[in-house]
């Protein structure tokens, strides 16, 4: 699921978890105990970041209120835009160092199992967001991180994602879905604030990201009625078993004339209201953090430290470690292919196999169905993690293409509820890409998403019964570093159990292109969004400026997105290679990945490193 990080948490529900928290935590201080202070704070602090976020709810909840006390106001909104203050920045730091003192009065010694993962998990989330709101660019950093506008639909492109992802349980959800539906004309509107906001902090936005909005904003409005929303809508009402065919009847009218009346209003709204802001930047020639200067550096810096959970980091020397890890796998890289080339002559026939593998024409194992790629998976998987208590059931679905070919998602798994046992899962594939990648092996997207990948990690997590904040926040870094490295995992097995040289320099040549391949983006998003590389940078050195700058245009709007894959492969991938070089036979790959697994599918490196240390040293 898209994580959203909301510009502030409102004043009035910091204030509510407030009371809440300290009434709560004189009952618990009277008993004594630290797990039960600690689970107190931490699901308090839980409620406040979810607060009355609807689709989040619905995503991690089959019933909130029945499981956490949590009901859903009927009347929610999509999200819209309101200018921050100097004040907001405040009064969040403010809420956010309450939660901190409560935490650190916890003795952390005296806590085993979950509750040191539920400990070290709100310390970074309190120590990430006490950095940025307590930042003397805290507000800068607010209009610098807004995604209402981007080149790929931006919130409204996140609408659409909403109602695919929704689900309609009970009448309630249909009446809270609609109420957000009918909520987007004003949500939609009020981005046009942001845009103006963006222009009077003297941080307007490109023409390019304004011009690649309104042609998303017009691919809707030309469908009209055709739009797929319509269909999907009336299909998923005629699903809900839950109501009578009179019900159903009346919510797809209801749902047609929110579509109607506010959806395509808003859509129609903004698109046309972007005009108003054109004409401030015509030609991207830097990434929109380089032109902020200090305050564009000091964003990406807390970005790449949320992404990471590493604090005061020197952004400088990751870039040299990964440049001299990109120089390792680069040598490797030429190495192979010099050996492949001379298969041309010395051995055509697996020559013309592993070509065909590069072009596309044949898949990994043959395998060509995801849901015998699945199968595949979780039997491959024994190798590689522990069983799970029970194997659940998994669904493919499929992005819709307006959607597909404007984003660069691959793939993506959402999240089951936290609180429903043997759910059934859900993994979307991006059809634009499975259709015309086939350099991107589609086993290996399924292995990254479901098995053993993300899908495995979360419920690996539930199985473990992991805290409410644990399962709702992740550090990125190492949740796509651990889905990354899974990847590398399944290319190992392949070529372990085959005998077939084609396929084992496949396997070989993709292990090192992944590696190098996300290593490589992480740096073009240093040079553009840290370093401020620009296109007189590029001048200077004879790089073609076409080239550069649709380079810089793809970077820009999505500062650090990348360090959570290319630093978590390597980070990752580096942690597995430590404990095996140190351990040598004594190294279990199923036996590490479980304790690296053991506190969520998301702790921070920081952690990572100390659960790899005390695996080394446990064993040797």
């Amino acid at each position: 699921m898209k994580k959203r990080l909301k510009p502030f948490v409102a004043v009035g529900i910091i204030t509510l978890i407030v009371v809440c928290l300290s009434l709560g935590l004189s009952a618990c201080n009277f008993d004594g105990l630290e797990s039960r202070n600690l689970n107190n704070i931490a699901d308090q602090f839980a409620y406040a970041m979810l607060g009355n976020d609807a689709y989040s709810w619905n995503v991690f909840a089959v019933d909130a209120e029945k499981s956490f006390g949590h009901k859903v106001d009927s009347d929610s909104k999509w999200y819209s835009y309101s200018s921050p203050t100097r004040q907001d920045m405040s009064d969040t730091y403010s809420a956010f160092s309450f939660f901190y003192k409560y935490l650190l009065q916890i003795n952390k010694s005296k806590l085993s199992g979950n509750d040191i993962a539920t400990y070290n998990m709100m310390k970074y989330v309190l120590d990430s967001y006490l950095n940025y709101y307590g930042s003397s660019y805290a507000l800068e950093f607010t209009l610098m991180g807004g995604s209402y506008i981007s080149s790929q639909g931006g919130y409204v492109a996140d609408f659409t994602s909403c109602v695919e992802n929704y689900s309609l349980r009970t009448k309630n959800d249909l009446d809270v879905l609609l109420s957000i539906t009918r909520s987007t004309d004003e949500a939609f509107r009020s981005y046009l604030n942001f845009a103006a906001d963006r222009v009077a902090a003297d941080m307007p936005l490109y023409d390019y990201t304004l011009n690649e909005m309104q042609a998303y904003l017009a691919e809707i409005l030309e469908q009209g009625e055709s739009y797929y929303l319509y269909k999907f809508l009336n299909d998923k009402i005629d699903a809900a078993e839950f109501l009578t065919e009179q019900q159903k009847m009346s919510y797809k009218a209801s749902y047609k004339s929110a579509l109607n009346n506010e959806f395509f209003a808003g859509v129609r709204a903004l698109h046309s209201g972007l005009d108003l802001y054109k004409g401030n930047v015509t030609q991207t020639d830097r990434s929109y953090l380089a032109a902020y200067g200090a305050a564009g550096r000091a964003y990406y810096k807390w970005c790449f430290e949320n992404k990471t959970g590493l604090f005061n980091v020197n952004l400088e020397k990751v870039f040299d470690d990964l440049l001299d890890e990109l120089d390792v796998y680069s040598d490797k890289m030429i190495e192979l292919e010099e050996h492949i080339d001379s298969l041309e002559t010395s051995d055509k026939a697996v020559f013309n196999e592993f070509t065909a593998y590069m072009n596309g024409e044949k898949a990994l194992l043959d395998l060509t169905d995801p849901v015998e790629m699945l199968e595949y998976l979780k039997d491959a998987s024994k190798a590689i993690v522990p069983d799970l208590k029970n194997e659940p059931d998994i669904d493919f679905k499929y992005m819709d293409e307006t959607v597909a070919k404007r984003v660069s998602t691959m793939a993506y798994y959402l999240l089951s509820p936290i609180d429903e046992v043997n759910a059934t899962e859900h993994i979307t594939l991006n059809p634009y890409y499975t259709d015309n990648s086939p350099d991107s092996p589609l086993l290996l997207t399924i292995a990254h998403e479901g098995y053993p990948g993300h899908l495995y990690a979360h419920v690996n997590s539930k199985e473990m019964g992991s805290s409410l904040i644990v399962a709702i926040e992740r550090v990125s870094t190492f949740s796509e570093g651990w889905s990354l490295y899974t990847e590398l995992a399944v290319l190992d097995l392949i070529s372990e159990n085959t005998q077939n040289k084609a396929l084992k320099l496949y396997c070989e040549y993709l292990r090192y292109d992944t590696i190098s391949g996300y290593i490589t983006m992480v740096l073009y998003d240093l040079n553009f969004n840290y370093f401020g590389y620009d296109v007189e940078d590029g001048e200077n050195s004879g790089t073609d400026i076409d080239s550069l700058r649709s380079r810089i245009e793809y970077f820009m709007e999505i500062p650090s997105t990348y360090v959570s894959y290319g630093y978590g492969i390597y980070f990752m991938n580096n942690l597995h290679e430590q404990a095996k070089a140190t351990l040598g036979d004594k190294y279990n790959e199923v036996e590490f990945n479980k304790l690296l697994l053991s506190e969520g599918s998301g702790p921070t490196l920081t952690r990572a490193q100390e659960l790899t240390n005390n695996y080394i040293y446990s064993k040797a």
